[in-house]
């Protein structure tokens, strides 16, 4: 390598060093300090906005959806978790408790919440399944009873910390 190719590419490194690598500035009170508050006053009334008809249809849940919706609720799922619980049932299941699809891994996922049988088979950690373990169910056929498999859903639930168990 020539020594006019050596110090273009130690001249290339520095450069790009000091543009590249330097750490950005540190924020300062002002970029700190809160926005100001502004409010806009009108200094003429606002023209009325002519009359408009909408028309709305409202969104109504199958029955299915509904059902889980409420099973869920007595069950003992949080109110706040029940809507986001009905999307994720409708999703995987189309809120039907008999759904199954054979082609999840372990055994396949079943249920209206499409639990997977990972959580009911033989485990080095729990020898008849996690949720044998704590009573939840008998089988993994159980998992085919919309109250068994929304209860093992909130277990899950509860043991992932949220709806990492669902791929949302």
């Amino acid at each position: 390598m020539t020594l006019i190719s050596k110090i273009a590419i130690s001249l290339f490194i520095s450069v790009t060093s000091i543009f590249i690598l330097t750490p950005p500035p540190a924020p300062t009170a002002d970029d700190l300090a809160p926005a100001p508050i502004t409010v806009w006053q009108g200094l003429e009334p606002a023209s009325p906005t002519p009359p408009t008809t909408v028309v709305t249809t409202p969104i109504t849940q199958p029955d299915a959806c509904q059902t889980v919706f409420d099973m869920a609720r007595h069950v003992g799922w949080a109110e706040q978790d029940l809507t986001q619980l009905v999307a994720i049932a409708y999703r995987e299941s189309r809120c039907n408790p008999a759904a199954f699809n054979a082609s999840d891994p372990n055994g396949g996922s079943a249920g209206v919440m499409q639990i997977n049988y990972f959580w009911c088979k033989p485990s080095s950690y729990y020898t008849n399944g996690y949720l044998q373990a704590y009573g939840l169910l008998s089988t993994c056929n159980d998992l085919f009873d919309l109250e068994d498999n929304l209860r093992s859903a909130l277990a899950i639930f509860r043991y992932s910390n949220g709806w990492r168990a669902w791929s949302l």
